[in-house]
């Protein structure tokens, strides 16, 4: 699976190709944009999947989002996104940049985002991390770490009920290095339910 993330003054966009895992994962292609435009933000999210296609966008205007065509209900079996729960939300670029490419010299292991994706709303909290010597010592031959941390998916509403025990065990152990004088994550790292997970940074 290749991501790319890029950063730009009025645009997040990310691109994520997978090229499958027999009998694990399947190909699919993930487009997904935040754009800022004055006192509107614009999120969409795109899934190519085999034969289907799945789409979530909408927009934030003035710090409130504008709930015209979005599904709140998604009726039996889903818990119901109320008014309330969309209040002070990002999209999850906007988490990702202000959670993990915004570190400053110091990294600490705090702080959490509430977020709407189009479909559910979910927190993800970053918390520290109980130290691990043998994965240290393995990334430091190519970075210097300088902290890492967990963070962890907190269900709020949107998502099928009894999925909730098993969303609110996910979790990314995240480790930090500095590079050109910026702290990065260079990488992550979780659970499925079959393999570990490995992500590195492979450009700076």
């Amino acid at each position: 699976m290749d991501v790319n993330l890029n950063f730009n003054d009025n645009k997040i966009y990310s691109l994520i190709n997978s090229r499958g895992l027999i009998g694990y994962f399947v190909n699919f292609k993930n487009i997904i944009q935040t754009s800022y435009d004055r006192n509107q933000t614009n999120y969409y999210f795109n899934l190519q999947k085999k034969d289907k296609e799945k789409i979530y966008e909408f927009k934030v205007i003035n710090g409130r989002v504008d709930l015209r065509g979005l599904k709140l209900d998604k009726g039996s079996g889903y818990k119901k996104i109320n008014k309330k729960d969309l209040l002070n939300i990002v999209d999850p670029l906007t988490a990702t940049k202000g959670l993990l490419f915004s570190q400053k010299n110091n990294i600490v292991c705090s702080g959490e985002r509430k977020i709407y994706d189009g479909d559910d709303v979910y927190k993800v909290k970053l918390t520290s991390l109980e130290k691990n010597n043998k994965k240290l010592k393995e990334l430091n031959k190519k970075y210097l770490i300088n902290n890492y941390c967990r963070l962890s998916y907190i269900a709020i509403a949107g998502h099928k009920l009894k999925r909730e025990k098993k969303l609110n065990s996910y979790f990314v152990n995240v480790y930090f290095a500095k590079i050109n004088n910026t702290i990065v994550p260079v990488y992550f790292e979780s659970k499925s339910k079959f393999i570990d997970i490995k992500m590195y940074l492979s450009t700076d």
